[in-house]
């Protein structure tokens, strides 16, 4: 058995998966994903118990195995792996910004690629990092390259800001001051700028050296025919002057073609360095190569062809044959080292001019092709004249390839930062002398040699000579000094120079130069030696051959210097070798050397002998740091052995050049002091010497020599030894200060004469005092040692007089002014070196003294700068010295600050003392923060307020402020407060103080500081919270009694800002954030919120003035999200009730006599309540609150008023009311983001009638215009009149002016009631014209008009609106207008929104909108929504569930009251279609009930009921919204019997109209009269109104059903008079009949004789008030009637058939219009339901398949009827609205009625019902089949419109062929078929909508469903050829199936095979107008 036991007794241990673990079907095992960090609480031998991190509650066992154990440290109670802190940081890092990457990538941010690339490079540095492999200056590095990383990747995410120090560690911003803080803000802000140039430019960071500059030469290859080997000089050239700049660099070029030497192969670089900004002006510098061959005398050419060095092999050398052409010149000075014939020949030049490269701002590097030309006869320097001078350049084809690359900053930089150039020990040519900055420790001793020329006379010789010159040095005995000579870099040293040879030439040009390196110890007793020797162009013989003649010149002349630059000529000595002592080998020491030592004498020894006609000329060029040519230098260095010259050498030491002297340096000044402490004659060499001593420190502080200051600093403090210096010097300084003081004389206008001799001299002491006082100090120093320092006083004194000479030199009125500034730059120095021997405190009081000896505006900007130096000086961390300064210092600083004058040197100097005195070494400096406080500080805070926020200065001085209040402690406040209030200046400062920190928080004022400097910006709020806090302290003492209003509010605003500042919203930041800001710098927001409490309720009695001013801070203050600081909040609340509650009526701002007198209450809190509304509406708004506050609010607000015995009743209804408010506020702000308009319009409406219950007209009218604005961000002109009108029912007809409360931003120039009122009366006319809603704009027009008439008379403005008003009118008649659907929407579930959960609205539907687009729109709205498919109720089971479900179905509108004006007459159906749709309050819809409870058969008519429902909503529509909530449903059930009566009433008015219309307008189509008349005397099977005969007509049904009597009496009266209306009917018919429809019309004729003959025979004959006379229909009333009640749906073939099952439900009008091209297809008014007709039972299919479920069709034109038997003829026979207009050409037409005339069936058509939208339910499958016999039957019947056969069945849109028509469908009906009593078939569970109005062919635009045509009475009845009318028939059979046809050819419909028809035209143009 396992013994499990505790892992360590203090604590678990902790560890990482690193490998997943899943066994859940085994018992205790813990699942673990790899990467899970795991918690081990014991553990046995292979098996850890424990639980997940991240899964505290789970816990279980899991191997070990599967486990790493890691450190750990426990942080906030979490086990974190104990790590680095960078490790650590990058772990955060990476995890915050991987959701935002993720963000990114969603929403394709371009900057997703560089965050991915940054992330990865810092998981790669982590993983480096936490290997532990690296090294620790690698570690260092990856640290930096990391740290840079995140730098830039928070400042690309926008994140914050990082300061770190400059090891890469983040900064402990509590330890440092807040100054120094903002500075590394600031440099944090370079660093990141400059690392992400560096990652754009792909380059290191270097700043380069700028007096340095290098070019970096790499030979790639040489193309030029040669067969000998070659020695390429290379040199920078100056082709100004023609001479070189730089040393050669030699390239030993081999015969093949490559390098000679081995370790030049493939790497031929140079550098040629020290070129200085002088070198680089040069105009025209060149890069010029000289080829040198090495070999014989002649050039033998041979045929070989051109060779690189890039196209032969290093193998193709073999050893011997390197090894023999290493050297040209060999170290022995003989031919070769093989004694081969070997003679150094010119060969080419090239030359590039390199200006253009060198000269580029960037480092350039490129490749580059020198031109190379061959000598010729010419020399090397003639040809490269020749070569510059060359035009033709381009076409030389001899070319050098090499690579330049010019690069800043000296050898060293250059070598750390360009590791790739130095790795293989580049050679450096260094430049022909000294660089601009001479370092110390470049020490060098080079002189370089130039041979120039030589003239030689031929002697014995008949030709030229070819002479070769052969240069070595010697010492004294003539020996030889090996290795000291160079002909470049590149090349080893050697021993012996030989010149080139130039064929036949007594008078060659060599212009060769190299350089002698002879030590220093040798270079005095040394020489050059020049033999001169003819090579023979045979080589026998010329190895024969002897030099000839020799020359030499000493380096070192008689007089101790070197041989001077420049051009020497040489004499030259013919040798006798019969006659010369070679043993004695310097005896030519004896002769002169040069031509000017001769002076015309001709010396000669034995064996060499002058030639005075031959010369040799040669160049010096001598560049050494310890040897000079300087004679005065030399004079000085040795001024004792010729004191007789002392005053000359003295004098010539300016003379010496910058080089000598600080060679030298070290010597010369030892023989100054020499000299000044040992000179007989002090009154003469004193002066001397002392401004020798300034010359040379002059030359030493000069830019080129400025690092020579360092060897004068080493030189004062450990070489000076000159104990008595200092008198001599403190005598001079005084005597020249003196002398430079005294009055001169002034020239006779006044004025001052040239500057004097002194003051120049003066300007010079004083310019480099500082060395002259160090000297000074450094002898007394070194004296006091000597002598105990006995002689302190008396040195003190001598001192002291000297500083008073500087104070009277500031005072003198002569001009000393640079003198003054040189002192003031110098003074901080001399006063840290006066520190080691003079007293500081008396050290301090005479710098203030000069300081302030100064005026005013003299010499300002020196002398901050040297206040500036001060603050750096070891004197200033001084307690007892600063003490003395600072006050001083910061007069100064206050001074310019007000005068504006040097505020950049301001700033520095005070944020160098606040960094100081932060310090902990600088002792005591608590009166020193006083003193800045006192004398700097409200100067610095109104200029940081003043400042303009874009200038870069405004950080710094509001960072200098939060600096001297970081360090001011209570005492400080103390002092400072009484010294204010003691100026009477304290209540200006606080009000200053409490405005700046406003500002400094505010959101409206432009950030101080940037949004990313977190640590900057939450110091700043530490800062300020510790102010407030004393601040409050002050306010409560000095500004309660007497009180001051002013300063408290103040207070609470400053404060309230402070605390809702978005930087302390800790709930607003991420994790990472909210850690590190609660850890460094906690929540000071409780602290914050404390300090307000408290200073709130110290008010007292003064707290009414504060009342409502404080009520949206404390209440913004009060939403911040944080439980303890509301709950400390919220009370102020009900404190702010009882304030305003028991304030007096008498009295607005205090509490008055209330205390004495009760009847003097206010007794409400009014304004409290109105601002609390107000700014819960602003604040909410603006995103502030949450339920918790909301829930919070109500509880501690209760819970008060509760317990208060007055407030109790009003204060528990403000609650509730505040509550509430809040709710819809909460809810508006959810919503009001939303994507649907519905739900936004509905949170502004409730908000709307929210404030109109409270009389907030303010606020009401706000949300009027929110919701106007919102209508017309949709178009919703209608509702966005009505929503104006509510503003002008709070205006007047009157000239009172507006208050503020009523005002319109949309009409700021209205004053009064009746301009504004007038002006939003215009604005509303035009929405309503823009909305159609004509008739509501004549209303608006009638009240202007009656102004305009009876009050203000205004004749002209009532004429225009009259005009205005006649076209409106004009419109109704004439402009297309079509009335919109209504549908009813059921919002079931939790899911919506508060207000529509288990809600029912009315929707006005928008123009042309079917209910299936309805539908869609309502799913697009609600995305997440299910979609019912039934009219059942859900259970709870939905309607508590947290789901989505929506309800929809079609509903028609209920006409009220106003509309029986139009009863019994003949109006236009433009006039009254508007009244169907409009002002409509009561909405109904039908469904069928099957009444199975008497039995009988189920498709007995006389069980056919209908179950209709009325709707009663709020208000009516249109209204403000498209939409109003159902308030009342009443449901009831219409009979069998009274649906028949509608039905034959509908049917006889349709007859009716139809001879109405066809009479009126005669251009109008026969073809819907032919149909109408067709389907009522022919019903065919569906049996007309026979089936009511047999069903209602019977003395059986009167004795079952005798309440049914009148009914029954009724229905036999419409039967008998519909004969008359079918009479004149077909008469109308016979007479427009064309010949075509003869046919058609006989058969009409014969079947209603029959149909006459029968009813007149049972009902009597009736008569009808339509008469036809003379081919004419007499009506009852003249006027022109255009009722809406034909309807293309309801012309069934059989319009009063009981097996209609739509029989009772629909209506039909056709309105005749112009001619329309809108829609041309011929079926595109079609709707197809393919049931088969009585008798045709449809097999049961699968409700899976939508397109072949066979569903029942009610008719959607169906009109509601009300449950009393109300006669509709008088009622509801009103025009439904407009149908759509189709063109069709008449012969279709004719074809369709032809094709109706050969398959005549008839059927019943009903009254209008509506839309029968099926939202079928899951029903039973039940459905019994019918027989086939029946199904035969069916079948056989010739196909008809009426009975649609397979063939019609099967027509292409399938989709609205089998919608279900059972009672729960939302496709409601009006009829009682007999099929509705069986159950229908499985509904499709996909069916989004059952509106047969929706079908691709369906071009009915009417938005009620009705199927019908209009058109204008007055339309030319000429354009009949033009004018179509749109004819839509419903052919119903008795299972409710209908068929709408517009204008079809009967063939071509019922054609299966045909393709579907296109799909509708687009909606048609609001404005469009009737075509005539």
């Amino acid at each position: 058995m396992s013994v499990w036991s505790d892992c360590n007794a203090k604590q678990a241990e902790f560890g990482i998966a690193k490998c997943n673990f899943d066994q859940e079907t085994k018992p205790h095992r813990l699942n673990l994903d790899v990467g899970d960090a795991v918690i081990i609480l014991k553990e046995t031998t292979h098996w850890y118990y424990g639980y997940r991190q991240k899964a505290k509650e789970t816990r279980g066992i899991f191997p070990k195995s599967y486990i790493h154990l890691c450190e750990y440290n426990i942080v906030n109670g979490e086990y974190c792996i104990q790590r680095t802190d960078i490790v650590e940081e990058i772990t955060k890092v990476l995890l915050e910004w991987g959701s935002i990457a993720k963000n990114y990538f969603l929403t394709t941010n371009p900057n997703f690629s560089k965050i991915r690339g940054k992330m990865n490079e810092l998981n790669n540095n982590r993983a480096a990092l936490i290997s532990g492999n690296l090294p620790l200056d690698e570690v260092r590095k990856v640290k930096l390259l990391a740290t840079n990383q995140i730098d830039t990747g928070n400042k690309l995410l926008g994140l914050d800001m990082v300061v770190r120090d400059e090891s890469g560690d983040i900064l402990d911003t509590n330890a440092i001051c807040t100054t120094e803080l903002y500075e590394q803000h600031m440099q944090a802000v370079h660093r990141i700028d400059k690392a992400n140039r560096l990652c754009s430019e792909r380059g290191s960071p270097r700043t380069p050296n700028k007096y340095s500059h290098n070019i970096l030469l790499h030979v790639n290859a040489f193309v030029c025919k040669f067969q000998e080997d070659s020695d390429l000089l290379f040199t920078l050239f100056d082709g100004e002057t023609h001479k070189p700049i730089s040393e050669n660099y030699v390239v030993k070029w081999s015969r093949t073609g490559i390098a000679r030497d081995i370790d030049q192969i493939d790497n031929n670089r140079v550098l040629f360095t020290d070129l200085s900004k002088s070198d680089l002006a040069i105009a025209k510098m060149y890069l010029v190569c000289y080829a040198i061959r090495i070999g014989s005398m002649e050039f033998k050419d041979s045929a070989e062809s051109k060779r690189t060095s890039m196209s032969i092999a290093n193998s193709m050398l073999n050893a011997s044959s390197r090894k023999a052409s290493q050297l040209s010149v060999s170290s022995s000075g003989s031919s070769s080292s093989n004694g081969e014939y070997i003679i150094r020949r010119p060969f080419g030049v090239a030359c590039k001019d390199l200006t253009p490269f060198i000269n580029k701002s960037d480092d350039f590097r490129g490749n580059i092709d020198l031109p190379f030309i061959m000598c010729e006869k010419d020399t090397l320097d003639g040809t490269l004249r020749k070569l510059i001078a060359n035009k033709d350049i381009g076409k030389i084809d001899s070319k050098m390839a090499v690579t330049i690359e010019v690069l800043r900053g000296d050898i060293k930089q250059i070598k750390e930062e360009f590791p790739r150039l130095m790795h293989t020990n580049v050679p450096v040519a260094r430049k022909m002398g000294f660089p601009e900055v001479i370092l110390p420790g470049d020490v060098r001793n080079d002189l370089y040699l130039t041979i120039c020329s030589g003239e030689f006379s031929r002697i014995a010789k008949t030709s030229e000579k070819n002479v070769e010159v052969s240069v070595c040095v010697a010492n004294e005995q003539g020996y030889l000094m090996p290795g000291v000579l160079s002909i470049g870099a590149g090349h080893q040293p050697i021993d012996e120079y030989k010149s080139v040879v130039y064929y036949h030439d007594d008078r060659p040009k060599w212009q060769e130069t190299f350089k002698i390196h002879v030590p220093i110890e040798d270079f005095k007793q040394c020489h050059l030696r020049f033999v001169l020797k003819h090579r023979s162009s045979n080589e026998q013989k010329d190895r024969t051959e002897k030099p000839f003649a020799l020359s030499y010149v000493r380096l070192m002349q008689a007089n101790g210097t070197t041989i001077t630059q420049g051009q020497h000529i040489l004499a030259v000595y013919k040798i006798d070798h019969k006659k010369y002592d070679k043993t004695v080998a310097n005896s030519y020491l004896e002769l002169p050397a040069t031509v000017a030592e001769l002076q015309g004498a001709k010396p000669s020894i034995s064996g060499l002998t002058l030639l005075p006609k031959d010369q040799l000329s040669i160049g010096v060029n001598l560049c050494s740091t310890k040897l000079t040519q300087s004679v005065s230098l030399l004079g000085l260095l040795n001024w004792s052995a010729h004191k007789e010259t002392l005053e000359q050498s003295l004098n010539a030491l300016t003379t010496v050049p910058g080089e000598e002297v600080v060679k030298f340096l070290q010597d010369i000044l030892d023989a100054l002091f020499n000299i000044l402490v040992e000179n007989d004659h002090p009154e003469k060499y004193d002066q001397l010497v002392f401004m020798s001593i300034i010359h040379l420190i002059e030359t030493v502080s000069d830019l080129k020599y400025q690092h020579f200051l360092t060897v004068l600093d080493v030189y004062i403090n450990e070489s000076f030894s000159f104990t008595l210096a200092y008198t001599k010097l403190m005598d001079v300084l005084q005597k020249n200060i003196s002398e430079a003081i005294t009055p001169k004389e002034k020239s006779a206008d006044g004025n001052d004469l040239e500057e004097s001799v002194e003051v120049r001299r003066l300007y010079k002491t004083t310019r480099y005092l500082h060395y002259v006082m160090k000297f000074v100090i450094r002898s007394r120093v070194l004296y006091a040692e000597m002598n105990c320092n006995t002689d302190y006083v008396d040195f003190a004194t001598r001192l002291q007089e000297l500083l008073r000479m500087f104070i009277d030199m500031i005072g003198c009125p002569s001009n000393l002014l640079k003198s003054e500034g040189a002192l003031l730059k110098n003074l901080h120095i001399i006063a840290t070196d006066l520190m080691q021997v003079f007293d500081q405190v008396r050290l301090s009081v005479s710098i203030v003294e000069i300081l302030e000896k100064f005026p005013p505006r003299r010499l300002a900007q020196s002398k901050m700068g040297c206040i500036k130096d001060f603050v750096e000086t070891k004197l200033f961390t001084l307690p007892k010295c600063r003490a003395i300064l600072l006050p001083v210092f910061c007069k100064h600083i206050k001074d310019h600050l007000d005068s504006k004058e040097e505020i950049a040197e301001c700033i520095n100097i005070m944020n160098n003392i606040l960094k100081l005195l932060f310090r902990s070494d600088v002792g005591a400096t608590h009166n020193d923060i006083r003193d800045i406080m006192v004398i700097l500080f409200r100067t610095v805070m109104k200029a940081a307020h003043s400042l303009d926020r874009d200038t870069g200065l405004v950080g710094k001085f509001f960072a200098i402020m939060l600096g001297i209040l970081q360090r001011m402690d209570a005492q400080h406040y103390e002092y400072f407060v009484k010294d204010l209030h003691q100026r009477g200046e304290l209540k200006h400062f606080v009000v200053e103080i409490l405005l700046v920190f406003e500002e400094l928080v505010s959101p409206h004022q432009k950030a101080v500081f940037p949004r990313d400097w977190m640590d900057m910006i939450m110091h700043q709020n530490t800062v300020i919270l510790g102010a407030l806090k004393h601040l409050t302290v002050v306010i409560t003492d000095y500004f309660l009694c007497p009180f001051e209003k002013q300063i408290w509010s103040n207070f609470f605003q400053c404060s309230i800002a402070f605390l809702v500042q978005s930087p302390l919203q800790l709930n607003d930041f991420n994790d990472n954030k909210r850690q590190i800001v609660f850890a460094r710098y906690r929540d000071i927001r409780k602290d914050t919120a404390m300090e307000i409490r408290k200073m709130w309720f110290q008010l007292g009695q003064h707290k009414p003035k504060f009342v409502p001013q404080l009520v949206e801070p404390i209440l913004e203050m009060s939403m911040i999200p944080e439980k303890e600081l509301r709950q400390e909040t919220i009370p102020i609340f009900f404190d702010m009730m009882q304030c305003e509650y028991y304030s007096s009526r008498l009295e607005q701002e205090s509490y008055g006599d209330t205390k004495f007198n009760n009847t003097h209450h206010k007794g409400n809190f009014s304004d409290f309540k109105t601002a609390m509304i107000e700014k819960l509406d602003i604040l909410i708004g603006a995103g502030k609150g949450d339920a918790e506050y909301k829930v919070l609010f109500e509880k501690i607000m209760m819970e008060r008023c509760a317990a208060h015995n007055i407030l109790n009743v009003d204060g528990t209804a403000f609650v509730q009311m505040v509550t509430r408010l809040m709710d819809k506020l909460l809810e508006y702000r959810f919503i009001i983001q939303d994507e649907s308009k519905e739900n936004r319009m509905a949170c502004t409406f409730s908000l709307l009638q929210f404030y109109s219950e409270v009389d907030l007209k303010e606020m009401y009218i706000r949300y009027v215009y929110k919701l106007c604005a919102l209508h017309m961000e949709f178009e919703n002109y209608t509702e966005a009149a009505f929503t104006l009108k509510l503003h002008t029912e709070l205006l007047r007809w009157t000239d009172t002016d507006l208050s503020h409360q009523l005002r319109s931003y949309r009409h700021s120039n209205c004053r009064t009631h009746r301009q504004l009122k007038e002006a939003l009366y215009f604005e509303i006319m035009e929405y309503f014209d823009k909305g159609k809603q004509w008739e509501c704009a004549i209303d608006m027009c009638r009240v202007l008009a009656r102004q305009y008439e009876e009050e203000i008379f205004d004749y002209l403005k009532l004429a225009e609106l009259l005009n205005r008003m006649a076209l409106f009118y004009e419109k109704i008649i004439k402009e297309l207008r079509h009335n919109s659907e209504y549908f009813r929407v059921c919002f079931y579930g939790r899911g919506f929104p508060r207000f529509l959960q288990n809600r029912v609205y009315i929707f006005r539907g928008k123009e042309y909108e079917r209910h299936s687009d309805f539908c869609a729109r309502m799913l697009v709205q609600h995305p997440q929504a299910e979609l019912m498919q039934t009219l059942e109720a859900p259970g709870e089971d939905i309607t508590n569930s947290d789901g989505q479900y929506i309800q929809v179905n079609k509903v028609e509108p209920i006409m009220g009251q106003a509309f029986n004006k139009f009863n019994d007459k003949i109006i236009n159906n433009e006039i009254v279609k508007y009244f169907t749709a409009n002002n409509v309050q009561k909405f109904q819809f039908s469904r069928p009930f099957r009444d199975s409870i008497n039995g009988g058969d189920r498709d007995d008519v006389r069980n056919l009921w209908l179950e209709r429902t009325e709707l009663l909503i709020r208000f009516p529509l249109p209204g403000i919204l498209r939409w109003f909530p159902v308030i009342e449903t009443n449901t009831f059930k219409i009979s069998p019997l009274e649906r028949a009566v509608e039905i034959m009433k509908d049917t006889n008015r349709d007859i009716r109209q139809l001879v109405i219309l066809h009479k009126s307008d005669e251009s109008l189509h026969i073809n819907p009269l032919s149909m109408k008349l067709n389907g009522i005397v022919d019903p065919a099977v569906m049996g007309g109104f026979a089936k009511y005969e047999e069903a209602f007509l019977t003395e059986d049904y009167l004795e079952q059903n005798p309440d049914d009597k009148e009914l029954v009496e009724e229905l036999k009266d419409l039967i008998a008079n519909q004969i008359p209306l079918l009479e004149i009917a077909i008469q109308l018919h016979r007479m427009r009949a064309p010949d075509s429809l003869k046919a058609l019309q006989e058969h009409l004729e014969g079947c209603f004789a029959d149909m006459q003959q029968h009813v007149e025979l049972r009902y009597g004959r009736k008569s009808c008030d339509l008469k036809f006379e003379r081919d004419s229909v007499v009506m009852r009333r003249p006027n022109f009637f255009l009722p809406p009640l034909f309807d293309g749906s309801n012309n069934r073939h059989s319009e009063t058939s009981m097996g209609s099952s739509d029989s009772g439900l629909s209506k039909s009008t056709f309105l005749p219009r112009p001619q329309t091209n809108s829609i041309k297809n011929p079926f595109s008014g079609l709707s197809f339901n393919p049931r088969p007709s009585l008798g045709h039972s449809p097999s049961i299919k699968s409700n899976k398949s939508k397109d072949k479920t066979p569903s029942k069709r009610r008719n959607k034109d169906g009109k509601v009827k009300e449950r009393e038997a109300h006669s509709l003829s008088s009622s509801q026979w009103y025009t439904p609205p407009l149908s759509t207009i189709t063109s069709t050409p008449e012969k279709e037409i004719n074809t369709s009625i032809a094709s109706l005339a050969s398959t005549s069936n008839s059927s019943l058509s009903g009254p209008k019902t509506p839309d029968p939208h099926v939202l079928t339910e899951e029903l039973t499958p039940k459905r019994p089949l019918r027989s086939e016999m029946e199904k035969e039957r069916r079948l056989s019947r010739p196909a008809s419109i009426a009975t649609p056969t397979a063939t019609i069945k099967n027509f292409p849109d399938t989709r609205s062929l089998s919608e279900s028509s059972n009672r729960n469908s939302v496709e409601t009906t009006d009829s009682t078929s007999e099929e509705d009593i069986r159950p229908p078939p499985l509904p499709a569970k996909a069916r989004d909508s059952t509106d047969f109005t929706s079908l691709s062919q369906n071009m009915d635009w009417t938005p009620n469903g009705y199927s019908m045509l209009s058109t204008i009475s007055n339309t030319s009845s000429s354009s009949m050829s033009t004018t179509s009318t749109l004819t839509k028939t419903s052919i119903t059979n008795t299972t409710y199936e209908y068929l709408e046809t517009t204008n079809f050819s009967l063939v071509g419909a019922i054609d299966g095979n045909k393709p579907r028809p296109p799909t509708p035209p687009p909606k048609p143009s609001r404005h469009s107008k009737h075509i005539p």
